[in-house]
């Protein structure tokens, strides 16, 4: 059984950049089955997917709906556990390196990383059309 129903209110969270920006975006369930589940954007009703898991998620994922604030709060603590894995996972390749160029760009990526941040789904879109 499905953890959501048709024309349920969720929020989407989602890693947006690996190094510590994670974005939410309200949805609403436009229709769910066992296996997937299709999301509309809660304020434009676009279309976002159709290929979204039927399950609540972890750090990130589809969760019932969020205020702004709680959805922040729950990107935040995804952007620690992203970073915090990301940096582990380049050290440890670091590690395994015999190639000093491949290891100077590894270090490069973890400069990269930087502290969690949080922003709606929208203002990381705005973001990178602003570059």
């Amino acid at each position: 059984m499905s953890a959501f129903k048709k024309n349920e209110l969720v929020t989407y969270i989602a890693d947006w950049d690996r190094k510590g920006t994670v974005t939410f975006r309200h949805a609403v369930v436009y229709s769910c089955g066992k296996r997937q589940m299709v999301l509309t954007d809660a304020e434009t009703g676009v279309e976002m997917g159709r290929n979204f898991a039927p399950v609540v998620g972890e750090l990130t994922g589809t969760f019932p709906r969020m205020t702004d604030e709680e959805a922040r709060s729950a990107c935040l603590v995804a952007g620690a556990a992203i970073t915090e894995k990301e940096a582990a996972d380049i050290n440890l390749r670091i590690e395994r390196s015999t190639s000093e160029s491949y290891s100077e760009a590894m270090r490069k990526g973890l400069v990269e990383l930087h502290e969690p941040r949080a922003m709606s789904w929208v203002e990381a879109r705005e973001s990178v059309k602003a570059r």
